[in-house]
Parts: structure tokens; sequence; C-alpha cells
């Protein structure tokens, strides 16, 4: 009965994912994906089934174990959003991952492992601004798909949540103190939570991608947070990084050989460079150089630069590519690369794709409701936000899949946008809810029941006495 529900190409999507769960568990798991496309209010667990048309069908609390309880794996299904994502790049292409962390701001102190967070998108830079919330490290990869137009769009792999250390109190809100049960066990499961940082969360992330595909190379695109020692020198051996170099970052020129008879330890840098910054206010001759970067042609000018930088990569030295804005609007900027084949387009663009991964954090909160789900037990709420990413890649790979079609989905065209030639994620959402029948899903399974007290009597007794 529920296959007859789910239009054929999306069942066909949604099969590949039947191995990472249980049987009894994958019907949960479609209810819920059916349920969160076609939800439209606040993306809590109730709306989602009652959006899914399971009403009726199954008991409220087998989707509270799906997320809380079940044995399933969030690691299983970024590996199938992975096969699946595969097909849409070219074999000789290298991987192109993106790393970031963004914030779920959330109100209550009962939520698990929530923490006070740096709010980078309130903060200014004379006060910074601290949200309670989670913040989850995320991977994702880069894939050209064809509505994209070779804009690209960054697919979630793999989610990680960081735990700061401090969780806030009654000294935080005297006036509003927060007791019970549920306050308790909240707190207790943050002071036992293990609080690995970003970056080894974030390093963990990339070993595990890295390892689906050994033989393929892997360019890791993240920003400057994560420019550190410890994604640096311990990646794996088929992933390079491309990140942004501080302007007053300390270089070194490599360490010059050993002479014969040399006493001592071997020195491990040579002389001290110029900053970039240094380096790019005396240079006098600039390359120019046409890069693609978020979806346009642009012309700036450029200089490369091979150095050490010892703070945060002791073993080889990198390439550094220094820009310059022709009209002067913008300050001098640098960017690396750990591998010193590539040029200074290749790092310059390849940077550039981490953006793609800002705009999913946008459609994820704006569209799915990524920062809404409450959950209080610590396994529900490293699971329930992350499942919104998991729907962002099934909307995307449905509609990349048969948008070429005669009959695939059609995104509404909107005649006062003249110039939009590529959907948004919002058009292939609204796509994929006329595809799977949005006035079906939205009628309740079971008739409502009559209540109790029937306000007939009571709106007659009005009537007379008026």
């Amino acid at each position: 009965m529920f296959a007859t529900m789910i239009p054929e190409a999306f069942a066909h999507l949604l099969g590949a994912y039947a191995a990472c769960f249980q049987a009894r568990s994958y019907p949960t798991f479609q209810w819920l994906v059916l349920g969160w496309v076609q939800c439209l209010e606040r993306r809590t667990l109730t709306s989602v089934v009652l959006a899914s048309g399971a009403v009726g069908a199954r008991h409220i609390s087998v989707f509270h174990r799906f997320f809380a309880r079940a044995r399933w794996s969030l690691d299983a299904v970024g590996y199938v959003v992975f096969q699946q994502a595969l097909r849409w790049l070219p074999p000789e292409q290298p991987l192109y991952l993106l790393g970031d962390d963004t914030l779920a701001r959330k109100q209550g102190k009962c939520v698990s492992l929530a923490a006070m967070h740096h709010d980078p998108l309130l903060s200014t830079a004379r006060k910074p601004f601290f949200s309670f919330g989670h913040v989850w490290v995320v991977l994702a990869l880069w894939v050209p798909l064809p509505m994209g137009q070779g804009r690209g769009f960054a697919l979630p792999l793999l989610v990680r949540l960081y735990t700061g250390a401090k969780r806030g109190g009654r000294a935080d809100a005297p006036s509003r103190p927060t007791t019970g049960q549920r306050r308790q066990v909240a707190d207790a499961a943050h002071a036992t939570r293990d609080r690995r940082t970003k970056l080894e969360l974030l390093r963990e992330m990339v070993g595990v991608v890295a390892g689906w595909a050994p033989e393929r190379p892997c360019y890791l695109a993240v920003d400057s947070a994560y420019a550190g020692r410890m994604l640096l020198e311990q990646r794996p051996p088929n992933v390079q990084v491309v990140s942004r170099l501080r302007p007053d970052a300390a270089l070194w020129a490599p360490a010059p050989k050993r002479r014969p008879g040399q006493k001592g330890r071997p020195r491990r840098r040579g002389a001290r460079l110029p900053t970039p910054q240094q380096v790019a206010a005396r240079c006098q001759h600039w390359h120019a150089l046409t890069v693609a970067i978020y979806g346009r042609t642009v012309t700036t000018q450029a200089r490369t630069v091979r150095a050490l930088w010892y703070a945060a990569l002791r073993d080889q030295p990198v390439q550094i590519v220094l820009v310059r804005d022709p009209t002067g609007k913008r300050h001098d900027e640098a960017f690396f690369c750990t591998d010193l084949t590539v040029d200074a387009r290749f790092i310059l663009e390849a940077y550039a794709r981490r953006w793609c991964l800002e705009v999913t954090f946008h459609d994820a909160k704006q569209f799915l409701g990524f920062a809404e789900p409450q959950c209080q037990t610590p396994r529900a709420v490293q699971r329930t936000a992350p499942f919104a990413f998991v729907v962002y890649d099934l909307v995307l790979l449905w509609f990349a899949e048969h948008a070429g079609a005669a009959t695939g989905p059609a995104w509404p065209v909107r005649p006062w946008y003249r110039h939009k030639t590529t959907p948004s994620f919002l058009d292939m959402l609204s796509a994929l809810r006329a595809a799977l029948g949005l006035p079906r899903f939205l009628e309740p399974a079971c008739p409502a029941p009559r209540r109790a007290n029937s306000s007939s009597a009571s709106e007659d007794a009005d009537l007379q006495a008026a």
C-alpha cells in the first residue's frame, strides 16, 4: 500500500537507502522523507508526521524511536549519497570536498547537548555575540548538477555535532530558573560529552570520505579557521587542502641541505621570509588572471609564491597565491594549496566552490527547517537536524535525475524574473511536492474523532438567550 503512494521515480531513488535500515525502520524513513518534503509548518517531528499522511497508520512513538533508539547510521546514509553523486562527476575530475560549520539557535535549557556559541551573524567587529544552540560541522561534496549550469551544488555527506564548554545556567538568566528532571538529564549529557574540537571532527570526516574513494584525488576547501596543523599534517594521502592564508602569516624558506660533518640536529626551516601582506605591498609586477568564481567570470591580478608555513605544515612548502583587485575596492588577499603542481587559477576556483556550502546552509534552514527540531535526548539531537540535509540531497538528486527528461518535473516559471535561467532550491522542492501529490498528503489518514462536548448545544443556547 505504501509503495503506491510514492511516484516511481522518487521510489527508485529512495530504494538505494533500504540497506541502511532494518526492515521495520525503512518504511519509517520513507514516511519521514515524504513528511519533511510536504511539511509547510515548523519542522517539529509532529508536524512532519502529520504532513506525511501517516496519522492513523503508525503511532507517533514509532517516529520518535526512529531518531532516539533505532539502529541506523548517518554515515551509512551519507555513503549512499556519495555513490549516487559520483555519477555526475567525470572519472578524470578530482573530488572537491567542502568543510565548514553552522550554528542552529535553540530555545530552552532542556535541549540536550546545546551550549553557548559565538554567533557570527549577530556579532560585529567591535562586539561579539553569543547564542544558545548547536554547532554542526559539515563535510559536503561539490557536484556540478545539470540544472546549475556549471555553478555546482554542495551535497552534505557527513555531519558532526560540536559541543561547547559553556552550557549556561541560572547565572545567565536569573529571572527564569529552570529545574526538573529534563533539565538535569540535559546537563548530565552535556557534562559527559566528549568535547572534540572542530578541527578534529572535520579531520575524522575527511578520513572517512577519503577512504570511500582512495584512488581519486580530493581537494578540501575550508575557511582559514580550519587551516590548522591538525588538518594539514594529518590529512589522508589523497587529500589536498585549499584555504585562505592569514596576511600576517609567518613564512619561511625551506631548510638548507645539511653540510658534510655538520653537528647538531637537522634544521626544520630556513630563513624568515616576508609575510604575504609585505610581499603584496612590495610587488610591482602582477599577472592578469581570468577566473570563473561565484557563477561569473572576473579578471583579477595574481602573484604566485612558494614558501614554508611552518606554524601549520612543517613537512612541505605550500603554493601561495596573492590576489589584488584591479579596481582597488578590496584589500589584498592570500590563498594557499598544499598541492605544489596546481596553478593560481585552480586554487582560486577551488576555494570559490566553498560558497556553495553556505548556500546549502541557507536553503536547509530556510526551506527544510534544519534549526527547528527541539530534541531532548542526545541520540535524537545528533540525528534529527542532520536529517534535513538528507532530504536536501534527495531533492537535488531527484531533480537532476529527471529534469532533462521530456516528462520531467517543471519548476514554476515567474515572468517577472526575466533573466532567471536556473531553478532555485525552492523551485525544485515545489516541483517534488507537485509530483508527490500535495492534496492527497494533506488529507488526514483517518476521520477526526468527535469531541465529547459538542459546541452545537451551547451555540443554540446562546441564540435563544439573544
